[in-house]
């Protein structure tokens, strides 16, 4: 891989960069609570929503003779009513809704919307950026909506909730690093990019965006992912789309233990439009998965190398739990080991433009390249098949399990301390 010794030189700066620094200098910062926003209830007013309560009369006490007289919230409640009995049956929903708002409010609830925006110094020291948007190594411009990362160092950075625009600018080295579960953890869309780069290591992903969609424009990205409990991934999209325009991104996921190690993952599509994504995964006896799709997984251009390796589980290089689409672009694909190893596999279909001549989707290997970019090669078969030297791979997961020991020593460090 072209970036090897750039990685392998950075991994070692990075782990006696993090045994020097003193722990002092990531005590700066104050936990901060999360930002609350309060959305008002709709369709009453702040008045009616916070007194809902039927007002019983207080009135004094009538005479034994007078009987307690039907002036009771009945009145009152059917004051919401006529609206709904008013309105044609296409409005029955808008009635149901109210009804429901109304419900709530006499119960004395108000709906809370927790929006955050955060990072992580290490297991103690929190940064709500939403109250301080300014560091030494990071902003946030509140009208685009985007957090910067200038050479930023820690555990985590959170976002929950920040908009369809939210958005994420390198600039830099950046290293985050998060021995307890994801480096990055985002719930609702994500759109990173920027000149710099940044190394995530996770122990259980390195970037993780829940109900959301996923969006890498450019950049640098060196992600990994790397436990022995349960499955790892290096990206990982919850309910949401990955999309990658640009950049260069390279995904290891490495699981010594008996869970499944996934590349690249997105519930419903992968689309990559272009970029240099390189991607290694490695399993013992659980499934190990390069890119993967819960629905369609589209390539329609950039250069994808994939090493998905398992010694008993099921190896697959490009998977897809609807379609395969291959329409452009240069693929290196190949799974080891296991039972039946496949570098194509979509459960409902495999289309692939003819440019690329035949292909065998059956094989476990293949290099995919359109006869337009140079040469043509009339079969699927792979120049690189047979064993696979796996040492240059065993070496980048070893110096990057460093780098990740590194800074959970020093975050103990820190703790201790405190």
């Amino acid at each position: 891989m072209k970036k090897m010794s750039k990685m392998m030189a950075l991994l070692l700066v990075v782990v006696m960069v993090l045994m020097l620094v003193p722990t002092s200098a990531f005590a700066e910062e104050v936990v901060e609570e999360p930002t609350l926003v309060v959305l008002a209830v709709e369709g009453a007013p702040v008045d009616e929503v916070l007194n809902t309560a039927v007002e019983e009369p207080v009135a004094e006490e009538p005479a034994a003779e007078e009987p307690v007289a039907e002036e009771p919230a009945v009145v009152e409640t059917e004051a919401y009513e006529p609206v709904a009995a008013e309105e044609p049956v296409a409005a029955a929903p808008v009635a149901e809704e109210a009804a429901v708002v109304t419900a709530a409010a006499e119960e004395g609830t108000i709906e809370v919307k927790a929006v955050t925006l955060g990072l992580w110094r290490d297991a103690v020291t929190f940064i709500d950026v939403l109250l301080n948007t300014v560091g030494a190594d990071y902003s946030y411009d509140a009208i685009t909506n985007a957090l910067t990362l200038n050479n930023f160092v820690g555990k985590q950075v959170v976002a929950t909730d920040m908009g369809s625009n939210f958005s994420m600018i390198l600039s830099g080295i950046n290293i985050i690093a998060n021995d307890t579960g994801s480096a990055i953890d985002v719930t609702g869309d994500l759109t990173m990019g920027g000149p710099g780069e940044i190394m995530a290591i996770g122990s259980t992903r390195a970037i993780h965006v829940t109900n959301g969609d996923l969006v890498l424009n450019d950049g640098d990205y060196e992600l990994f992912a790397m436990n022995d409990v349960g499955d790892v991934t290096a990206v990982e999209v919850t309910n949401g789309d990955l999309i990658i325009n640009d950049g260069w991104v390279d995904a290891t996921a490495i699981n010594t233990g008996i869970g499944g190690a996934y590349g690249l993952w997105a519930d419903n599509d992968v689309v990559i439009n272009g970029g240099d994504i390189d991607v290694i995964t490695e399993s013992i006896s659980g499934p190990s998965m390069g890119i993967g799709a819960g629905d369609d997984a589209f390539v329609n251009g950039g250069y994808t190398t994939v090493r998905s390796s398992t010694q008993t589980g099921i190896a697959t290089a490009l998977y897809a739990g609807s379609w395969v689409i291959i329409r452009d672009g240069i693929l290196d694909l190949c799974a080891i080991g296991g039972v039946d190893p496949l570098a194509i596999y979509g459960a409902e279909g495999v289309w692939i433009s003819p440019a690329y001549g035949d292909v065998d989707l059956t094989a476990s290997c293949l290099y995919l390249e359109p006869y337009y970019a140079g040469s043509w090669y009339s079969t699927s078969d792979n120049p690189k098949t047979g064993a696979q030297d796996m040492g240059q791979d065993a070496l980048m997961a070893t110096m990057a399990l460093l780098a990740l020991m590194g800074m959970a020593y020093l975050i103990s460090k820190k703790e201790i301390k405190a």
